[in-house]
Parts: structure tokens; C-alpha cells; sequence
């Protein structure tokens, strides 16, 4: 198992599916920008970076590696997957953007309020793992 850090399109929308699904609420270090349709984190190990919210809920190896790392295209770029410490102490894996932002980025913000998001996880996954 392993943790995940979501802050964009695999987040929650609202605290009721962050509770159904298995989320907490957490933070991690970086720079976020608005690019639309989804979220870009960068400067991750940059520790005079500010917080970043999301959440955090435990996955299976298989999902981070497989289905997981497949949407966010780690194979091919723009994200790619790192392990970091969050505010909570925890190490938790992160996809951070692999490229340089855009022209037309936003921020950075604390968070994204895009309403974009994509279900990986059932409200019934009761495996204490999956974002």
C-alpha cells in the first residue's frame, strides 16, 4: 500500500466525497498553477515553497503504478511521480508537472478549484486504499 496526495483532477470535489471515499485533508510543499482543464505542482524540493492542499488516502501499489500513473501519463510526460513528506509528517506520492508551465498558467494559488475530476475510487472501496 502506499499513500497518495491528490490536489486536482483525482481529489475530491467536496468534503462529503472526500469522506465517503477515504480522503484527509493534508498539504505539501510546492508551487500550483492553474492551467484550465487541470492543475500544474511544481518546485516540490523547494522547501521555501508554501503549502499546496489536498488530500491523502491510502492505495494499492498496483493502483498508484498501473491505472494511476497511466491517467496522469508518466510514461510520456507532463507528470511524473515523486515521493515526498507532507505538513502530517507523511510520506505520500505526488504527481508533479514535468515540463515548463504554459504561457497562460495561473498563480501560484493554494488551491485548485477546477471542478474537473476523474473517479478512480468507489464510495464503497473499502480496501483503505485507492485516492
Amino acid at each position: 500500500m502506499a499513500l497518495l496526495f491528490a490536489y486536482g483532477t483525482l481529489a475530491p470535489l467536496d468534503p462529503e466525497s472526500a469522506a465517503a471515499e477515504g480522503w484527509e485533508p493534508d498539504a505539501v510543499r510546492g508551487r500550483l498553477y492553474d492551467l484550465g482543464a487541470y492543475p500544474a505542482l511544481v518546485d516540490h524540493d523547494d522547501g521555501q515553497a508554501g503549502w499546496v492542499e489536498g488530500h491523502v488516502r491510502t492505495v494499492s501499489w498496483e493502483q498508484l503504478t498501473g491505472s494511476l500513473d497511466a491517467y496522469e501519463g508518466v510514461d510520456q510526460g507532463p507528470y511524473r511521480r515523486v515521493s515526498v513528506r507532507a505538513r502530517t509528517g507523511r510520506e505520500v506520492w505526488l504527481y508533479v508537472y514535468g515540463h515548463a508551465l504554459p504561457p497562460n498558467a495561473i498563480g501560484p494559488i493554494d488551491r485548485w478549484t477546477g471542478t474537473k475530476r476523474v473517479r478512480f475510487f468507489s464510495r464503497t472501496d473499502n480496501s483503505q486504499g485507492g485516492s
